[in-house]
């Protein structure tokens, strides 16, 4: 069977000489073939292209969210951090408002006696139960909000102790007491007169206490008071501390609740050792009792 060919004549544009070129059909069919498989190959290419193109995109979104992720991580980090230093500082107040009212008669009695509302525990451990730990915004806000509450609470309750700081309320001698505020016989001549402060017995030499925080604005002899010191511990209050053996401080002392501030004596018009012991407002005598607490306390 005689070959087949496809002849294909090739015109140079420069010459009048026609080319001709004679490929058998055998070597078309596999030319052919070669040229589809190529195409085939190509689109293969093509999308493999594309499909990688794609998930370079995807690989670049993915990161992109990592980065995103890793910003709030770090933010959320530094906001708990934040929340747990806010957290330690609500404890100190805590702590210290609770040592304060421990020590603080007053203030035991306030809490006690006080009205509306209710009981009020600031323990970081009911905190934390009461708020969801999920809602970080609602742990802020009432951080916040303790925080302010306790820094309020804090203020009142050193102010109220400052003033008990400087109110004379307790025993300046533990002792029985020999006469009390208001009228009385007197002891040396029969008559009635008005006793204007306590005459407390206590053996000679024992020491006398200050009974709040003050300046010492008297500190000599004085009459029928014998020895005496007088302390002012502002607001218009003033103590005397009357008939002592021996001064222990001077004018312009500073001194503060329980220092010891003489001894006692029977200087002055006394029958026996003790400690004459008045209060006054703006020079007024009062009942030092209203001041002081229970005998023994």
């Amino acid at each position: 069977m005689p070959k087949r060919f496809y002849t294909f004549i090739i015109v140079p544009n420069a010459s009048s000489r026609l080319h001709k070129v004679r490929i058998p059909v055998q070597i078309m069919y596999v030319l052919a073939a070669i040229g589809v498989l190529s195409f085939l190959v190509a689109i293969g290419l093509g999308f493999n292209y594309a499909r990688m193109a794609f998930m370079v995109s995807d690989y670049n979104t993915l990161q992109a969210e990592n980065t995103e992720l890793k910003v709030e991580k770090k933010n959320l980090e530094v906001t708990t951090a934040k929340l747990n230093t806010k957290i330690t500082r609500l404890e100190t107040l805590s702590e210290k408002l609770t040592a304060l009212i421990e020590t603080d008669g007053f203030l035991k009695k306030s809490g006690k006696n006080g009205v509306g509302g209710s009981k009020t525990d600031f323990r970081t451990s009911d905190i934390l139960n009461d708020i969801p730990k999920s809602d970080l915004e609602s742990l802020k806000g009432r951080t916040a909000e303790l925080e302010n509450n306790l820094s309020l609470l804090q203020q009142k309750a050193e102010r109220r102790a400052l003033i008990r700081r400087f109110t004379p309320n307790i025993w300046p001698l533990k002792g029985r007491l020999a006469s009390h505020y208001g009228g009385r016989l007197d002891p040396f001549t029969g008559d009635r007169e008005v006793h204007l402060g306590l005459d407390i017995s206590g053996m000679y030499g024992v020491p006398v206490r200050a009974p709040a925080d003050g300046v010492v604005i008297f500190a000599a002899r004085k009459s029928e008071y014998g020895n005496l010191i007088i302390i002012d511990h502002g607001n218009g209050v003033t103590t005397r501390l009357g008939h002592l053996s021996r001064f222990q401080v001077r004018v312009g002392s500073q001194i503060v609740k329980g220092q010891i501030v003489g001894n006692v004596g029977m200087t002055g018009r006394t029958t026996g050792p003790h400690l004459h012991y008045e209060v006054r407002q703006y020079d007024r005598p009062v009942n030092p009792r209203s001041y002081l607490p229970p005998d023994g306390e």
